[in-house]
């Protein structure tokens, strides 16, 4: 049997499992509902503000959207070390997960963590000169427009560097385009994030898109032995680890929404667990913020059968009891500081730990 076929093997067995667990197959991809996402852009409302908000919110919706691709999802199955996964994840399943309360989907994202922040992304501060070589001595110099064939692969914008060896420029594409970030396997935090959402996506498990005001993004990977939403980061390699920002980055944040293809969720209270950490709501007010999100997530789940709208529901309010629970007089856990990107850069941003 080819690796293709194995790896596929092995996607749909745990796919079977995933439904016969949960009752609901995987969706596929909704054409009609993303096109009601796109309409609700342009049919924000008459405060500008207000539209500005809801815009971006739907305009984030549509990434998890993207995640349903098959063909894409299939350039992931012959990408991902599916029998290594497998095989680790069911031997620690085996001897941890009575202990540890984790189950065979658990572990399967634990490793895929490791492999992709050890094996298979690359964290970008500058790009390399592709003229002499030089790595050490490259530096940034500007932002300015992608190129017509950068925009091919949705660049949001393109970074030119340039080399104090032999003063090259180096052109450094912020690609979205997922088959793109296949191919070139690097970036910050946008790639890093989006690339490893999906591929959780493709194998089956249900995951979140998770922003934040403050210009960081990572995932949540909902596990079916804890019937949580789980947080992963794989710029950091972290796992179930939410106060990693706000503990051991320092890094104050104020509104953190997590988007999936079930819905829009604000899960602001599973990262930011004391007053002192938590930065002033005011994009919108916050009864016009959860109507935002309550109506994106409407839009999306508009055509689900009664039936799962409802197991959704009482998922929802499974969270909501959750999210209040949380105490911040509770001693939290130590966490390390920020791992990726360089001391300037995670400075500048207020992400240098704790005593920055």
């Amino acid at each position: 049997m080819s690796t293709s076929a194995f790896a596929k093997e092995l996607t749909a067995k745990f796919a079977q499992l995933w439904t016969e667990k949960t009752k609901r197959p995987l969706p596929p991809v909704n054409q009609a509902m993303m096109q009601r996402l796109r309409q609700g852009q342009r049919q924000a409302g008459p405060n500008e503000v207000s539209s500005r908000v809801t815009a971006l919110f739907r305009d984030l919706s549509l990434i998890p959207q993207s995640f349903e691709n098959a063909e894409l999802q299939d350039m992931a199955m012959e990408i991902l070390p599916l029998e290594r996964l497998y095989a680790v994840a069911e031997e620690r399943s085996e001897e941890e997960g009575e202990r540890d309360n984790w189950g065979l989907q658990d572990y399967l994202i634990m490793d895929l963590l490791k492999w992709f922040k050890q094996e298979y992304f690359t964290w970008v501060n500058s790009p390399p000169c592709e003229q002499c070589g030089e790595n050490g001595n490259v530096q940034f110099l500007r932002r300015e427009n992608s190129t017509p064939e950068e925009q091919r692969y949705d660049a949001s914008g393109t970074e030119v560097h340039q080399c104090s060896n032999c003063n090259a420029e180096i052109r450094f594409p912020r690609y979205n385009d997922l088959a793109k970030l296949m191919q070139t396997r690097r970036g910050r935090c946008g790639e890093w994030a989006k690339t490893f959402a999906f591929f959780c996506r493709a194998l089956g498990l249900r995951t979140r898109y998770i922003w934040n005001a403050e210009d960081h993004v990572w995932s949540e990977v909902y596990s079916e032995r804890r019937k949580q939403w789980i947080h992963t980061d794989s710029c950091e390699e972290a796992w179930n680890s939410p106060t990693i920002y706000s503990q051991g980055w320092g890094k104050k944040m104020s509104y953190v929404v997590g988007f999936s293809v079930d819905g829009v969720t604000d899960v602001t209270r599973r990262y930011v667990r004391k007053a002192d950490q938590q930065l002033p709501r005011t994009m919108v007010p916050d009864e016009q913020f959860k109507h935002i999100l309550s109506s994106i997530t409407s839009d999306i789940r508009q055509n689900l059968p009664p039936d799962e709208r409802e197991d959704l529901k009482r998922e929802d309010e499974d969270e909501e009891r959750e999210l209040a629970s949380y105490n911040a007089d509770v001693p939290q856990e130590p966490q390390l500081p920020r791992q990726s990107g360089n001391a300037e850069w995670t400075k500048a941003r207020g992400e240098g730990g704790s005593n920055d």
